[in-house]
């Protein structure tokens, strides 16, 4: 593993041996903190109500499904990410930029 343009990674059979044979386990470690659960987010709060075109909420559950995460908590951090934009002490609005950035043509 010389090579300084392999980054550090295996890039061979003996490298990956050889890597792997140095690894050692530390049983006193101390295990690192696992992100919240589902349900630990979800508690506190509040329910509400939002009606949605059907193709929509497919659209919703297929893009949280991609993200591993909740139709709910997309909404949130969508909500969240709209409510941040509208921020009157940014210096420019993100919802303007967004708005630019989104009129701008697709290239290649």
């Amino acid at each position: 593993m010389s090579d300084p343009t392999n980054q550090g990674y295996p890039r061979n059979d003996e490298d990956a041996t050889a890597f792997l044979n140095g690894l050692t386990f530390d049983d006193t470690a101390p295990v690192p903190e696992l992100p919240p659960t589902a349900d630990e987010i979800e508690t506190g709060m509040v329910t509400t109500s939002v009606k949605l075109p059907a193709e929509l909420r497919q659209r919703v559950k297929a893009t949280a499904a991609e993200h591993c995460i909740t139709a709910s908590m997309l909404i949130r951090q969508y909500i969240e990410m709209g409510l941040a934009a509208e921020d009157p002490n940014r210096m420019i609005r993100f919802a303007d930029v967004v708005r630019v950035l989104s009129s701008l043509p697709e290239t290649a």
